[in-house]
């Protein structure tokens, strides 16, 4: 019975995103944190598959000038050559499919958001689906009982006894949802004309933030900063010192438990620490020796390639550290165009932000940028691009950063 349902649902879904990429990418920004990594990817690729074939049909050749466009075929195509000379080929290959839809949704997410109707729709879509995880998450600090001592060193966090995991199984990943979207919310709450609008967004940002704090995710805390300090520094830079004293001010009033989860970064003492200190040094050792060419692209290689470089008997299925990882499975030139890919979207947007007259889409792309920048920070404790449905998030909150640069741009030209 429930897997006629799971059929019967599937086939709804994919008749609806073939006749509508739009109404199949809403669809799927609602549906990714429920369903599996493996459903998301087939989701993901049925919304690309839908927008291709409407393209096809009806001929469109109208496709939106983005200049993140080459740097991510440049990407992309390290990928695949490096794949082609993986130390373990097929299953590199496997890893190369999930990135390969996930940069073929970020163009079609880009060429599907076409008016700032839908544009607005896809945030409040993400905004409303995160907010309702963020209440559930808060009930899971009540209800789910004690965290594995696999996320949580007892002896330096005596007070911490429950990390929210939301639907996703692990607090990290659930910090990191929670991360791409909350800067876009408080960014709404300035943009907002009407009180009520502003009270209300203030409070859904208010439990989603709630939420990220207790996920007691380090990565996430350091993010989140990351991406408040740029929207003060874009948007409210007259008031740095006052936020800065207010920051300071607010230290005190932290609970003991978050004190404690925030006094345990960089410290090498904390077994998590610890272990991503053997891994990081195994991974570097790797990346001499593969330097040019990277083991192959995906975490199959990398894994397999690590029990020969290990420390102290560590193996892991990543390297915890973004930047590390993609050095290790593609070389110098994976290392290369992703930089390339990261510095086209803030410049890019940085000077869109600074330029543009709409209120709106100048907010929310700060809002957007800072999120991007919050994941850019979790990545250096987090491989942020391993599972497909953080594969899939990641590409396709880029696409919405370009999505908001690209249609403020073209009302700027209208006007």
């Amino acid at each position: 019975m429930e897997t006629a349902l799971k059929l019967l649902g599937g086939i709804g879904i994919s008749g609806l995103t073939l006749n509508s990429p739009l109404w199949g990418l809403y669809a799927l920004i609602i549906a990714l944190p429920f369903l599996p990594n493996e459903a998301t990817l087939i989701f993901a690729a049925v919304v690309v598959f839908s927008f291709f074939i409407k393209t096809a049909v009806n001929k469109e050749k109208d496709f939106v000038k983005d200049p993140v466009a080459m740097p991510l075929m440049a990407f992309a195509l390290v990928q695949i050559i490096t794949t082609l000379i993986s130390v373990e080929p097929v299953l590199s290959a496997q890893n190369l499919v999930v990135s390969l839809v996930s940069l073929a949704l970020y163009f079609v997410t880009v060429n599907t958001l076409k008016t700032k109707k839908d544009f607005d729709k896809a945030m409040k879509i993400f905004i409303i689906t995160a907010f309702i995880l963020s209440i559930y998450g808060i009930m899971q600090y009540f209800t789910l009982g004690t965290t594995s001592k696999a996320w949580v060193d007892v002896n330096l966090n005596p007070d911490l006894e429950t990390r929210v995991v939301g639907t996703f199984g692990n607090p990290n990943v659930f910090a990191e949802y929670l991360e791409h979207i909350l800067p876009v919310a408080i960014t709404l709450v300035f943009v907002y004309r009407k009180w009520l609008n502003k009270i209300i967004m203030g409070l859904i940002a208010g439990v989603m933030f709630v939420c990220l704090v207790l996920t007691f995710s380090r990565g996430g805390y350091l993010g989140f900063v990351s991406a408040a300090m740029l929207f003060v520094l874009l948007k409210m830079a007259k008031f740095i010192p006052l936020f800065i004293a207010g920051g300071i001010a607010a230290i005190p009033l932290l609970p003991n438990v978050v004190l404690q989860r925030i006094n345990t970064i960089g410290n090498v003492q904390d077994t998590s620490n610890a272990y991503r200190t053997y891994i990081w040094e195994g991974t570097i050792n790797m990346i001499k020796d593969f330097w040019i060419t990277g083991v192959g692209y995906g975490y199959w290689a990398f894994k397999n390639t690590f029990l020969e470089y290990g420390i102290k008997g560590s193996r892991a299925w990543h390297s915890h550290n973004m930047y590390l990882e993609i050095m290790a499975e593609m070389g110098i030139f994976g290392m290369l165009t992703f930089i390339w890919v990261v510095l086209s979207i803030f410049i890019s947007t940085i000077k869109f932000a600074k330029k543009t007259k709409d209120r709106y889409f100048s907010y929310v792309s700060v809002g957007l940028l800072g999120g991007f920048l919050s994941i850019m920070v979790h990545g250096i404790a987090e491989h942020i691009l391993y599972m497909p449905k953080s594969v899939i998030l990641f590409w396709m909150f880029a696409a919405f950063i370009s999505a908001a640069r690209n249609l403020g741009a073209n009302l700027q030209e209208m006007q």
